[in-house]
């Protein structure tokens, strides 16, 4: 059985993360999607390596993720804040260490992201243009994503193009630690 996230909640977490990151070198010359009137701002916590840590309100309930985007694309060529790695916490809803992933673009109905981290091989599925760990590998790809140099997802566009990002997990820890912080929980 999978768990469903809302696509405006994933939505809203994308196009804060792409209004709040600055823009990186292999991207200077392209700018992020502006967040529409009414939608949660993010604020940055800090950079770390590659990755940033965030937190935004929503109403009355606070969440904190840490963002990255690719070093590398292959198969796809993602518009800026398309292609993204989320890791995120919603106290409120009790979810910690929620994995997910985007390609920019809608995935093939009924497939999967592979997601690995070294030697570790993980299963995401699909839902149009986002991927999410399925129940009970959250923890175990956070703690590969602690431990690993790089992660690499997988999978094949709706248009049937094969794909592959690869990310770099340079400061990924204390970016998680970061956000952990901020939102008070473990981990």
């Amino acid at each position: 059985m999978t768990r469903f996230v809302s696509s405006s909640l994933a939505l809203g977490l994308a196009l804060a993360l792409a209004a709040a990151l600055p823009i990186g070198s292999a991207q200077a010359q392209q700018k992020p999607a502006a967040a529409k009137p009414g939608q949660p701002k993010a604020t940055v916590i800090g950079t770390y390596g590659d990755w940033q840590a965030l937190t935004y309100k929503h109403a009355a309930s606070e969440t904190c993720y840490v963002a990255s985007f690719p070093k590398k694309s292959e198969g796809h060529q993602p518009k800026f804040g398309d292609a993204n790695i989320l890791v995120t916490h919603w106290p409120a809803q009790k979810s910690i260490g929620v994995v997910s992933v985007s390609g920019g673009f809608d995935y093939k109905k009924d497939s999967s992201v592979e997601f690995l981290v070294g030697d570790d091989k993980f299963s995401l599925f699909t839902q149009g243009p986002h991927a999410w760990a399925q129940d009970g590998e959250d923890a175990k790809i956070v703690k590969a994503m602690k431990a690993g140099k790089e992660a690499v997802a997988s999978a094949v566009a709706a248009a049937g193009t094969k794909t592959k990002d690869t990310y770099s997990l340079d400061g990924f820890t204390k970016a998680y630690e970061e956000a952990s912080k901020a939102c008070k929980v473990k981990g």
